[in-house]
This record gives C-alpha cells, structure tokens and sequence, in this order.
C-alpha cells in the first residue's frame, strides 16, 4: 500500500524523529524514501530566526545579502546529504530534492505524489514560537489529499495503534490504513468511536468489526459518549498508545471547505504521533 514517502526536512529534532518513523515503515514496505528541503521564498522580504546574528529583523528584498541565502542552499545540502546517507545506511531507496517556495504549499502540492507525508510537529523554529502545532505541519495538514503523519520531537516505535471511527468515508479509509500497517508491523489496533447514541455507536462499530475481521486482525474497541477528542484523551489516559489514527475529515457539512474540527484538535492535543487520513 505504502511505497513512497515524502519527508520534508530542516536541522530540527522534529525533523529526525520523522526521518526515523519514515525508516521504520520504509523497512517493512520497501518504499522509496524522498527527502524534501524546501527554500521559503519569504526569507527575501522576512527572514525569520535564522543561524546568522544580522538577520535577525525584517530586511528589504534588496538589501538581503546573496550570502545570506548561499548559506541556506549549503544548510540544505548538508541537511539532504545526511538525509541520504541514513535512508541508504538501512538498506533503502533514497531521493533528495530542493524546491522554492512557501513550505507548506509546497509540501503539500508535492506531496499529491507520495502515498504518505511524515513530518514533525513543528519546525527547526519551534523554539521561537509558543503555539502546539507548527504553523507549517498544521497548513499542511489543510492543503494535503495524501495522508500525512505528523511526529512527535522524538521517535517512539509503533506498537498499537488507536483509530477513531465514526463511519465516515474518511473514517473508513483511516481504518484501511491502519489495518495495513497493523497488518505489517503486527502492531495492535482499539477502534475509539464517540457517540452519545450507545446503539448507533455498536451499529458504527460493527462495521469496523466486520471490517478489521475480514483482514484477519484482531482488535479491541471502545465506545465513549463524549465529543470525539475529550473521548480520545480519556481513553489515551486509561490505555496509552504510540499512535493515533483519525481521519481528517468526518460527518461534516463543511467538510470540503475546513479541516474536520475534531482532527484539528487532536491533532493539538495529544501528545503522540498523529496520522490524518483524507
């Protein structure tokens, strides 16, 4: 299912926590591997927290020193060089690639091509910023029709999985994923649905039951009545799992015009890796 991946990088430990989840499943689908280094094109009017004690503060696109970039560009290579080494170092296909533009349209736009974006959380600027989510991660998430997976600051291997299922076409196609990779890495699956109907949240359930038994998986379930993230973060906290699975859109009216706003808070909150399925 998985075999190709797209993992947009920068010197943040985010980062590398992405580059190792992108080996640990690269392994066991044999995909190809392709780090993305992309130029942000607004460093010409803004450079943001940069290496370098003069660009510290907003700079006319004329006035900002060709050095300044030269430096970026050798950053990037040095940055997808040890990205390659590492992906052939475990035996893997691997591809690099700079692009310009605004990060997260250009992750996005690229990333239509692979069957799975890992990214981190946040960026190498992470320490200059208070918000959750990294502006860029949370962009794409919006933008992307491939499913991304956004990591943690560091690595933790996939052991269970917890889907949240709600029977949407989303939901449904989430519940694939998983499958497959539990089908692969023989991690475990709790399918987590929130609904304050008890019988319309069995009826829900079933589907996925029938669904995960057909594959030949064993799962575990639960039903909560809570609104679906107060329901995940009380299941997390009596049962704890190493990655959450949930699709980014579900039962909305406005589904094609926003990010699901259950997705949206999840993806905020919890403290694990994150996988969000179109």
């Amino acid at each position: 299912m998985i075999k190709s991946l797209l993992v947009p990088v920068d010197s943040s430990a985010y980062a590398r926590s992405a580059l190792e989840h992108a080996l640990e499943l690269g392994k066991v689908y044999q995909a190809r591997i392709t780090g993305l280094y992309v130029l942000d094109v607004r460093y010409l009017e803004m450079p943001p927290y940069l290496d370098y004690s003069y660009a510290f503060e907003a700079v006319a696109p004329t006035l900002v020193p060709l050095d300044v970039m030269e430096k970026i560009r050798a950053k990037s290579e040095r940055i997808l060089n040890d990205f390659r080494e590492a992906v052939e170092k475990s035996g893997l296909e691997a591809e690099t690639r700079t692009e310009e533009g605004v990060p997260s349209q250009a992750i996005a736009d690229i990333g239509d091509a692979y069957d799975l974006i890992i990214m981190g959380k946040r960026g190498e600027h992470a320490r200059w910023g208070r918000e959750l989510l990294g502006s860029t991660a949370e962009d794409v998430v919006r933008r992307a029709g491939t499913p991304v997976l956004l990591v943690e600051e560091k690595a933790r291997p996939v052991a269970k999985m917890l889907v949240m299922y709600d029977g949407s076409h989303s939901a449904n196609r989430a519940l694939k994923f998983a499958a497959d990779i539990a089908e692969r890495t023989f991690s475990t699956i709790k399918v987590l649905t929130a609904n304050d109907d008890a019988a319309a949240g069995a009826a829900v359930q079933d589907d996925a039951r029938s669904y995960l038994e057909a594959q030949g998986l064993k799962a575990s379930f639960a039903l909560e009545p809570d609104r679906a993230p107060k329901a995940a973060l009380k299941e997390l906290e009596k049962e704890p799992a190493d990655l959450l699975v949930i699709g980014m859109q579900g039962h909305s009216a406005l589904y094609e015009l926003v990010l699901g706003g259950n997705a949206e808070h999840l993806m905020r909150t919890v403290g694990l890796p994150v996988l969000l399925v179109p």
